[in-house]
């Protein structure tokens, strides 16, 4: 028999594969009706929108900064919460392990990344 730890596992890492399928079905479905609308256009003879060609280009560096910020605050959330349950916080928690808030280091460097990214990108000529 499977134990109860190994079942939830593998039910969570199924789950966590059908949502990363089912987003790449979805993003391929658009980019096909994107690609028809292109074709019918092309078809009757008439000029194709720049936007269906390229998405929203110019406005990549605000989904950077904003992902960016994002994961700079998960990173704090997450450090905090980490600390408060080492034996060093106020709280007196039930870890020994004193490095375990460096964990949260991972979210806020990527955060950090992303947001030098938007910026750069944001300076980068159109």
């Amino acid at each position: 028999m499977i134990s109860g730890f190994v079942t939830i596992a593998i039910v969570f890492w199924t789950v966590i594969g059908i949502v990363v399928v089912a987003n790449g079905y979805f993003v391929y479905q658009v980019r096909m009706a994107r690609y028809r609308v292109m074709q019918s256009l092309a078809d009757k003879g008439q000029p194709v929108p720049v936007e269906l060609l390229g998405g929203n280009v110019r406005q990549a560096h605000v989904g950077l900064l904003r992902g960016g910020i994002i994961l700079l605050c998960l990173g704090a959330a997450l450090g905090g919460f980490l600390w408060a349950m080492t034996a060093q916080s106020w709280f007196n928690g039930p870890v020994a392990v004193g490095w375990l808030p460096a964990v949260a280091l991972f979210p806020v460097l990527l955060g950090l990344a992303l947001i030098v990214s938007a910026l750069l990108d944001r300076r980068r000529p159109q």
